[in-house]
């Protein structure tokens, strides 16, 4: 897999109601995955799993396979280039799937002997070529914007806030209500539909990778009891933070990078850092 960071974000709402309208917003980073199809446009359906039986080739938008005699009948499909849009109704209506390769049983993806219609959309990936991916609404519908990297701030996104479910496809990750991985804090390891179910609806603003193997099992952070015994060497104390001008470990100073105010304030006994000075090492932060 190519190292990188690609974001789509796909304006899909209204997958029950009305035809998809993707809309490319943003975009960092480049390159498709070695496994994806990078010939012409076109698909072959097959009526049996493992691409057998009798088949269909599409290299152009079919609103209705009644047309081609085949509605309800694929149950595999090889992708030979492109991304595609498969619905469960006619005109790109009910349930529908991005997908940019051969899926060899549509029961994996809930669409076996239940595709009415398809066409092909004009992005590189579709939500489940990425590690992760984030939806605007409940059940993976809705807008999306997908990574293979974590992100400590999804403001820049313009998707702070906003995930009602998230796609896990490969890995496991950690995410969190706040910025720089703080404040209620969640370790997926499978997608979640209704993020209401582990109270970060609407309340995801960054996300990490977490190595089980390297980091040990997740533990949720405890609440510090009213008087904890911090650490303030170097700090100075008001009612309800410490600040700490210039953080050091060893007697060396700390690189600034994602999560490191709020590591550096964990590691001194205190729940999270509330600010830190911008910077190639820490300064000026604030402990609570």
């Amino acid at each position: 897999m190519l190292t990188r960071t690609l974001t789509r974000l796909l304006l899909a709402a209204g997958l029950a109601a009305t035809a998809l309208s993707p809309v490319a917003l943003a975009q960092r980073g480049g390159g498709g995955r070695p496994d994806a199809p990078s010939g012409p446009p076109g698909i072959t359906l097959y009526s049996d799993t493992n691409l057998r039986g009798k088949t269909v080739e599409l290299t152009s938008d079919q609103p209705n396979f009644n047309t081609i005699r085949f509605n309800d009948q694929a149950r595999s499909i090889e992708v030979r280039g492109g991304v595609w849009l498969v619905c469960a109704d006619g005109n790109y209506k009910g349930r529908c799937e991005y997908i940019d390769r051969t899926v060899r049983n549509l029961g994996e993806i809930g669409l076996s002997g239940a595709i009415s219609s398809a066409k092909r959309v004009p992005y590189d990936k579709g939500p489940r070529s990425y590690d992760i991916a984030f939806f605007a609404d409940g059940n993976y519908s809705g807008a999306f914007l997908g990574f293979d990297e974590g992100e400590a701030n999804l403001s820049k996104f313009r998707f702070n806030d906003t995930a009602s479910s998230v796609m896990i496809n490969r890995g496991t990750w950690l995410v969190c209500e706040h910025a720089d991985y703080r404040g209620q804090c969640e370790l997926l390891d499978a997608s979640i539909a209704n993020l209401s179910t582990i109270g970060l609806n609407d309340k995801i603003t960054s996300f990490r990778r977490y190595d089980v193997r390297r980091e040990g099992p997740w533990r949720r952070p405890v609440t510090p009891a009213p008087t904890p015994i911090r650490d303030t060497r170097g700090g100075f104390q008001g009612e309800q933070t410490v600040f700490f001008p210039t953080p050091t470990t060893n007697g060396r100073r700390i690189n600034d990078g994602s999560g490191a105010g709020t590591r550096f304030c964990q590691s001194m006994g205190f729940s999270e850092a509330v600010y830190k000075a911008p910077g190639p090492v820490l300064s000026d932060v604030v402990c609570r």
